[in-house]
């Protein structure tokens, strides 16, 4: 069977984002970008301009990189009012009705989420996210105590 991802909401307004610490959403991806300009810089000095800025064997790896550097810069929780959307992985859309329980291990300091199903919605450590104890809070109001 092949997943298909729920479509996410366009009509509730994003109240919080949680992401990543700042100086981590900016350093992943601009360490993992940080070569093509470098690649880019050592041709020119090189040789000048060549043809090897225009070939496809040059621009592939470069764009392949996009993939990782989007992701670390995306990655994170949004809490709409109707429910939050997870941006792990491939990003999802649940309602807080469709989550049924959650736990914070604050020893291992991992958040967890289940949906009504039994599947994890969400596992994430705390001190990845941004506002962390507003995201917890929020969860609390809306599906209830944590187990």
């Amino acid at each position: 069977m092949i997943y298909a991802p729920r479509p996410l909401p366009r009509v509730s307004p994003v109240l919080r984002r949680h992401r990543l610490p700042t100086p981590y959403r900016v350093l992943l991806p601009l360490f993992t970008l940080l070569p093509i300009p470098i690649f880019v810089l050592a041709i020119l000095l090189g040789r000048g301009f060549s043809p090897a800025l225009l070939d496809p064997r040059f621009w592939l790896p470069c764009l392949i990189a996009l993939i990782p550097a989007v992701y670390w810069w995306r990655e994170g929780v949004d809490v709409l009012a109707g429910g939050i959307i997870r941006r792990m992985h491939v990003p999802r859309y649940y309602p807080y009705a469709a989550l049924s329980d959650w736990r914070y291990a604050s020893r291992e300091g991992v958040l967890t989420v289940w949906d009504a199903d039994g599947g994890k919605a969400l596992e994430c450590h705390g001190a990845h996210l941004t506002e962390f104890d507003q995201l917890v809070d929020t969860l609390r109001e809306n599906i209830g105590t944590g187990g």
